[in-house]
C-alpha cells in the first residue's frame, strides 16, 4: 500500500476512535441522567470525520480534530451534569377519579412542579391503556407545556372508556432539552395507578336530578295540599266537598248512605328490571356494546324509581342467571345495584328465555312492573322471547325495551348503487320487519309496553314512560 493510503487508513481509525469516545460519553449520560442525544449533538459528533479526511492534504486539521473531540465530550458532560436542571428539582403527578364512567369523556390531569431557577419547556407523555380512547385512538399521547421557575403547571386530556373493568396506568414521563440543547433529558414520576371503569355515573346523576326537580315541583306540592295518592286504602263516609267520582256505589247501596273510596300515596311499588346479557347484546353501537347501553339505562331508571319510593329488584341473565339483586329501597340499595350489576360482562351464548323468565316470575308475590331490556335480531330467539313473557303478562305490567340501530335504519332507506348495497338493504329491511313483527306480537298478545329508542335517548324515554304509568295509576 502507498503512503497516502496508509495515512488515510490511520485517519479513519482515529475518527472511529473519536466517535467511539463520544458514543461512550453519551452512554454514560444516558445511564446516569437518562439522556439522549439531540440532532445538534449528533451533527456535532460527526464533525471530526471530514476534518480527518481532509487532513491527508492539510495535516493541521488532524490537530483540530484531536482537540475537538475531547472538547465536545466535556461540553456534553457539562451540559448534562452542571447546566441542566437535575431530576430531583422536578416532580410529576397524575390526577383522576377513582372511577371512570363508560361512554363519557373523563378528564385526566398531568402536573409538573419546577423547583429550579430555570424555565423549562417539556413534553409530558402518558400511556393510555387499551380500551380507553383518546381522540378516537388508544395510543400514547404527548402534551407540550412550559413551566416557569419555582412554579407549578398542569395540563389535561380526556379519555373515553369503551369497556368496563380495571385499567392500569404506568408512570408519567417527561422529556426536556438540556441547557445547551445537546441532550434530551427524560424523567419518570407520579405513580402507577389502577382505575375502574364503571357504568355511566354521570348520566345516572343527571337523570335523577332532572326527575327530582319535577317531583319537587309536582308531587311535593300535591302532598302539601293534602291531596290523595292513587293506591286504594279503604272506604269512609261521604262528607260535603268530597269528589263524587270516588263514590263506592255498591257500598253506598248496601249501607244506604254515601260511601267514598280513599287512596294513599304509593309506597314500595315493586319493579323488577331484567337485562339480557346474551349474544345479541354483544353488538357495538357507537363504541359501546348494546349491553352497556342497556345497563346504563337500567341503572338510571332504577335510580329514579328508588328516588320515588319504589322497591326495585334486578337480574342479569344469558343462558343462566348471572346476577340477582332482591327488592330493596333507599340510596344504599342503588349502590348495591351498581356494585353488583356493574361487574357482569356480556356472554357470547344464546339466552334461555323461557327458563329464566319462569324463574323470575315465580319470585314475584305482588303485582309488579317488569322491565325487560333486550334486543330483537334472531327470528328464533325473538319467538322464544315472546313465548317466555307469558309468565309476566297475565298478572304484571310488562315493559320490553330495545335499542334502535340508526345505522340499520339508514341502510334500509339508502338508494343502492351496487349489488352489494342491494344485499345490504335487503338484510336491513328484513331486520326491521322482524323487529316490527315482534313488537306487534308483544303489544297485542301480551299487552306489553314496547319501547324502541336510540341508545342516547333510551333512558330518558323509559323514565318518561314509567312516570306516565305512575300518573295514570296503572302500577
Amino acid at each position: 500500500m502507498s503512503g497516502s493510503e496508509l495515512a488515510l487508513l490511520d485517519q479513519l481509525r482515529d475518527s472511529t476512535l473519536q466517535l467511539a469516545f463520544v458514543a461512550a460519553t453519551g452512554l454514560l449520560l444516558g445511564w446516569i441522567r437518562r439522556a439522549q442525544p439531540t440532532g445538534l449533538s449528533l451533527g456535532l459528533s460527526l464533525v471530526p470525520v471530514p476534518l480527518l479526511a481532509f487532513s491527508v492534504w492539510w495535516p493541521w486539521l488532524s490537530w483540530v480534530a484531536a482537540f475537538y473531540t475531547p472538547l465536545l465530550m466535556v461540553l456534553l458532560m457539562i451540559d448534562g451534569f452542571l447546566l441542566s436542571v437535575p431530576a430531583r428539582y422536578l416532580s410529576l403527578s397524575r390526577s383522576m377519579g377513582q372511577k371512570l364512567s363508560i361512554g363519557q369523556k373523563n378528564p385526566i390531569q398531568l402536573s409538573v412542579a419546577n423547583n429550579s431557577h430555570q424555565p423549562l419547556t417539556l413534553t409530558l407523555r402518558d400511556s393510555v391503556p387499551e380500551g380507553l380512547l383518546y381522540d378516537q385512538t388508544g395510543a400514547s399521547l404527548d402534551l407540550p407545556m412550559t413551566v416557569l421557575p419555582y412554579s407549578h403547571e398542569s395540563v389535561s386530556y380526556e379519555v373515553l372508556p369503551t369497556r368496563r373493568g380495571l385499567y392500569q396506568f404506568a408512570l408519567v414521563h417527561a422529556r426536556y432539552k438540556s441547557r445547551l440543547g445537546l441532550l434530551w433529558l427524560t424523567l419518570r414520576g407520579g405513580r402507577s395507578e389502577t382505575v375502574q371503569v364503571v357504568p355511566d355515573l354521570r348520566r345516572i346523576r343527571q337523570m335523577r336530578l332532572k326527575t327530582s326537580r319535577a317531583q319537587n315541583a309536582g308531587e311535593l306540592q300535591k302532598r302539601s295540599l293534602g291531596l290523595e295518592g292513587s293506591q286504594f286504602s279503604g272506604l269512609r263516609h261521604y262528607f260535603a266537598g268530597d269528589d263524587v267520582r270516588k263514590l263506592a256505589w255498591q257500598a253506598t247501596a248496601k249501607l244506604d248512605m254515601p260511601v267514598v273510596r280513599t287512596f294513599a300515596h304509593e309506597v314500595e311499588q315493586p319493579i323488577l328490571v331484567l337485562l339480557d346479557a346474551g349474544r345479541a347484546m354483544n353488538v357495538r353501537l357507537k363504541h359501546l356494546q348494546k349491553f352497556d347501553w342497556a345497563l346504563n339505562t337500567a341503572l338510571a331508571f332504577m335510580g329514579v324509581a328508588i328516588d320515588r319510593g319504589d322497591a326495585v329488584g334486578a337480574g342479569i341473565f344469558s343462558n343462566r342467571v348471572l346476577a340477582n339483586v332482591p327488592f330493596g329501597t333507599g340510596h344504599h340499595h342503588l349502590s348495591r345495584l351498581l356494585d353488583t350489576l356493574g361487574q357482569v360482562q356480556v356472554q357470547s351464548v344464546e339466552p334461555d328465555y323461557e327458563a329464566i323468565m319462569l324463574q323470575f316470575a315465580r319470585g314475584l308475590k305482588r303485582r309488579s312492573l317488569v322491565v325487560v331490556l333486550t334486543d330483537l335480531i334472531d327470528p328464533v330467539a325473538s319467538r322464544s322471547l315472546v313465548a317466555s313473557l307469558k309468565s309476566f303478562s297475565r298478572n304484571h305490567v310488562l315493559m320490553v325495551v330495545t335499542l334502535a340501530d340508526s345505522q340499520v335504519a339508514s341502510t334500509a332507506n339508502m338508494l343502492p348503487q351496487s349489488s352489494y348495497e342491494v344485499y345490504q338493504k335487503g338484510v336491513a329491511l328484513d331486520l326491521l320487519a322482524l323487529r316490527e313483527e315482534t313488537r306487534q306480537l308483544l303489544g297485542k298478545g301480551h299487552q306489553a309496553i314496547v319501547i324502541d329508542a336510540s341508545p342516547e335517548t333510551l333512558d330518558e324515554t323509559l323514565i318518561a314512560r314509567y312516570l306516565e304509568l305512575k300518573r295514570q295509576n296503572r302500577l
